[in-house]
């Protein structure tokens, strides 16, 4: 479904990806790891076009997206839920989520907006509430309840985790693995070695600026010397 090759990113003269290549295959489920500035936020920005490709190729569905503008690869299915969640502070919970229904691509209606409600209850109590009264939780069943709504293709996620306690990151769990046994393609960056290895079906390892390491998570579970290689677990 999502093929990068040869991936060179970086930020001005600083190169952070040299040659980086994975594939997230349809209905499965990829996780990204790495320490701390190995570069997996910055994969995923130049996946979705916010951060410039020096060098390499990103496919989707077979279709060339390499340079194209967030918005263009945005409606083409691929959805992004930033690690910072980016909800409007100063809109309603319900401004947020039909802001993202009206970028929905004609003839896509799997997710609608009383489906996400039914997926998340929480957010269907907390629709007259700002933004910025939401605790981390609801943030961020609110940033994926928002990229369910342009029913993409595939759904990128940056460290969902992040800030989190350990009951509501658990909930969240649930819900993605929810999303996963409906075939729902996925691209995860995660620190929780735990969450990423539970939920993806694929992992990748980045280090030194390259896939340093591909393979099944199970594997990675049992390898207590590549994890602390690669991983510092």
């Amino acid at each position: 479904m999502l093929e990068v090759r040869d991936l060179h990113t970086g930020y001005g003269e600083t190169r952070v990806i040299h040659g980086l290549d994975f594939n997230v295959e349809q209905g499965r489920v990829l996780g990204i790891l790495g320490r701390n500035g190995a570069g997996k936020t910055t994969t995923l920005k130049s996946v979705m076009g916010l951060i410039g490709i020096t060098k390499g190729s990103v496919k989707l569905d077979g279709q060339e997206i390499t340079g194209q503008a967030p918005y263009h690869i945005a409606r083409s299915g691929i959805a992004f839920v930033p690690e910072t969640r980016d909800i409007f502070a100063s809109l309603t919970v319900l401004e947020n989520l039909e802001l993202a229904a009206r970028v929905t691509p004609v003839g896509a209606r799997d997710w609608t907006l009383e489906r996400v409600l039914d997926f998340f209850p929480r957010l269907g109590e907390r629709l007259q509430n700002g933004g910025n009264q939401l605790s981390g939780g609801e943030q961020q069943m609110l940033a994926i309840g928002r990229a369910l709504l342009m029913n993409p293709r595939v759904l990128v996620l940056d460290e969902p985790t992040e800030g989190l306690a350990p009951i509501i990151i658990k909930q969240i769990h649930d819900k993605l693995m929810d999303l996963k046994r409906d075939g729902l393609t996925m691209l995860l960056v995660e620190q929780n070695f735990g969450f990423a290895t539970s939920l993806a079906d694929d992992i990748c390892i980045i280090g030194r600026g390259t896939a340093a390491w591909k393979g099944d998570p199970a594997e990675l579970r049992k390898d207590h010397d590549l994890q602390s290689q690669w991983l510092g677990v």
